[in-house]
């Protein structure tokens, strides 16, 4: 945030007109200076202590700022401009009084000499040596401007002359033409009404004459179409009426004689194939009765055989397999005895021509000590010093502990900057549940009559953070959680981001700033948007990640689609409780690899409380300060009554020796993987407002 000097200055301008100027902000060098995030305001106050507002909006340029006064009657106005520092406190960037001219002095002041313009000192907080200048542009617009009004008034005067010349000039000659017409009237008039009459009566004439005709040849045209229809219409009858009867008569017969050789040849058939099949029935039975008597009379002395050489056959076969399966037994048995003896052999410590034995793990007998890695699988009792104790459990116990404490000394806190949080929308900073810089909690309003309320919180986080050109930041974790429909963003790393309020839960709330200049950072959002699933039972959340990558040579966005099993009691987002990122190492610009993973944290009933819902690049540790510098919760409201949502403080992780995050691997082994699918992509701006 810039921080400004308060200065004095005065200007004209005419009465009952508006008008605005420009200001310019540029360093020392002339290079211009961007002023996204500084808020401006300001107002005039009149002799009599009427307020009114002055209009202040960002131009074209990052450095510019267009300052816009209202009409002012003639007279003195005091007025001031102020700009928010990061504090939360008004300080002023400048000030003084208007002096509105009526129109009789403001030739005076377009015909006096060009007044020129002044540069304002601009300080920055923290940098005693570092100045910017403001161009102000005040006292050359307002002169033109006056100049200009001056000439539009003369022209306007000189318009109005000659247009009530005109007007004259034109009173005249509608007068004379009216009494030119009255005298042409008199002499014209019964010329005229006879004209009228006779053109009427022709015009009657000629067209009595046109539909007579028209009504002639019609009725003609009918006469000889009944009359040819009528000679003709008895013959056609009678000819439709025979061929009906002859076609009628034909069908009748051909279906009679057809039926008649149908049913004979049915009959013919029906006997004949009665009698084959009585013929051919009688000789089949005969000769399955001869069959049978011959088969039986020959198979029962076969059968009797064939069964008794069956019951020698399975004794043979059964005191065969015996005794295969008593040989691969002993054979089976004997293998292992002699690879068990060859083990046993090899696994001998050989004594050596010196009298040394080395046994496995580089012990040496003589020496007694180890040069390489033993395992201890089945443990080892460790001989401690008096009085502590020497029972593995107790040993594992002090083992965790010291994990704890050593993972705990690599954590910093992030606090919320209470004093700079904005909110835009439905939504409001509570004032229950708010502790400075600990918790805040926001109220989303209540939606209306066919609409939903939409709200947004910008919230600065801070917090210690020692570090000068790089940065050993490994993760973070965010107490989060709301009522509402929710997305979450967070702005990682290093360089500027761009925050945006008042658009669709689609849109992105933050995109990298400085026309998506190259920097090291990246931003991601997490979107809670959905009501339950009946079917699957769940949720379903969408993670997006906007990152740059050098050998792509632009920004490209991840989305990833996840779906948290949790039943129907547990509603979302009112179940999260955090949100955790941690990266495993230090991705490259160049491709960058995926170093990172996105958690979120449970407080329902679920049997898993932890998740993984995104795999992500992760940041480059170059400037990254506290690695999340801002936090915009947008919340959506389809309730009658008021929702909520919640931010509160967070930890701040490190890299251990080596670069090495154990935060990180512990939460990999842990959570539960509900990624369902990735999509990556060119980076496109979302931005929808409401």
């Amino acid at each position: 945030m810039l921080d400004f000097l308060g200065v004095t200055e005065h200007f004209s301008c005419m009465e009952n007109t508006p008008f605005s100027f420009p200001a310019l902000f540029r360093d020392m060098a002339g290079e211009a200076v961007s002023l996204d995030g500084v808020i401006f305001s300001g107002s005039i106050v009149s002799a009599n202590q009427e307020m009114v507002e002055i209009s202040i909006e960002k131009g074209e340029s990052s450095n510019e700022v267009i300052f816009s006064f209202p009409a002012l009657p003639e007279g003195r106005w005091s007025y001031n401009v102020l700009v928010q520092a990061d504090d939360g406190s008004q300080r002023i960037l400048f000030s003084g009084h208007i002096s509105v001219l009526g129109v009789s002095r403001v030739a005076q002041l377009a015909g006096g000499p060009p007044m020129k313009n002044r540069t304002l000192l601009v300080a920055m907080p923290g940098e005693a040596t570092m100045r910017l200048r403001m161009e102000w542009m005040a006292t050359t617009a307002a002169q033109a401007f006056a100049y200009h009004a001056l000439q539009a008034s003369k022209n306007a005067h000189a318009d109005a002359e000659t247009a009530s010349q005109a007007a004259k000039t034109a009173t005249d000659a509608a007068a004379t033409a009216a009494t030119r017409a009255e005298e042409a009237e008199g002499y014209a008039g019964s010329a005229w009404a006879s004209k009228r009459a006779a053109a009427a009566s022709e015009a009657a004439a000629g067209t009595s004459a046109t539909n007579a005709a028209r009504d002639a040849k019609s009725a003609n045209d009918a006469k000889t179409a009944v009359e040819s229809l009528a000679a003709t219409w008895p013959e056609t009858v009678s000819n439709g009426k025979q061929q009906i009867i002859e076609a009628r008569n034909e069908a009748v017969t051909a279906i009679q004689d057809k039926q008649a050789d149908s049913v004979l040849a049915v009959g013919r058939a029906s006997q004949t194939a009665q009698q084959n099949i009585a013929g051919a029935r009688t000789d089949a039975v005969a000769a399955v009765q001869t069959a049978q008597e011959r088969a039986v009379g020959a198979i029962t002395p076969l059968v009797q055989r064939a069964e008794t050489a069956k019951e020698a056959i399975d004794q043979a076969e059964g005191r065969i397999n015996m005794a295969a399966t008593n040989a691969a037994t002993s054979a089976t048995e004997s293998a292992n005895s002699a690879t068990a003896a060859q083990q046993a052999l090899e696994a001998m410590p050989q004594v050596d021509a010196s009298g040394n034995m080395t046994l496995p793990g580089n012990i040496t007998a003589a020496g007694g000590t180890f040069d390489a890695v033993v395992n201890a699988n089945g443990g080892i009792n460790i001989p401690l010093a008096v009085g502590a104790p020497t029972d593995t459990t107790a040993v594992n116990r002090f083992l965790a502990m010291g994990l704890a404490g050593a993972v705990q000394a690599l954590i910093q806190p992030i606090y919320l900057n209470s004093s700079s949080i904005t909110v835009a929308g439905s939504i409001s900073k509570a004032s229950n549940g708010t502790l400075a810089g600990l918790m805040q909690r926001f109220s989303v309003g209540a939606a209306s009559a066919g609409s939903n309320a939409y709200g947004s919180a910008v919230i600065p986080l801070i917090g210690p953070n020692g570090q000068f050109n790089y940065s050993s930041i490994a993760g973070f974790s965010l107490a989060v959680s709301a009522t509402a429909f929710a997305k979450f963003t967070f702005g990682l790393g290093r360089g500027s981001k761009t925050n945006r309020t008042g658009l669709t839960m689609d849109s992105y709330s933050m995109i990298p700033g400085d026309n998506l200049a190259v920097n090291h950072g990246e931003i991601v959002d997490v979107t809670i948007n959905t009501p339950y699933d009946t079917v699957r039972k769940g949720y379903e959340i969408r993670v997006r990640e906007i990152f740059y990558v050098k050998s792509v040579g632009h920004w490209q966005v991840k989305t990833t689609t996840v779906f948290l099993p949790v039943g129907h009691n547990e509603l979302m987002p009112n179940g999260l409780n955090r949100l955790i990122f941690m990266q495993s190492g230090q991705p490259s610009i160049e491709e960058r690899e995926e170093k990172a993973a996105l958690y979120m944290e449970l407080g329902g009933g679920s049997t898993n409380t932890l998740f993984k819902i995104a795999s992500l690049r992760g940041f480059i540790n170059f400037e990254a300060g506290t690695g999340v510098s801002t936090l915009i919760i947008d919340a959506r409201n389809e309730k009658t009554y008021a929702l909520s949502a919640d931010a509160g403080t967070g930890t701040r992780h490190l890299y251990a020796n080596g670069l090495t995050n154990p935060t990180y691997h512990a939460l990999e082994a842990m959570a539960v993987n509900a990624i369902e699918s990735e999509e990556t992509a060119d980076f496109e701006d979302i931005n929808i407002p409401l």
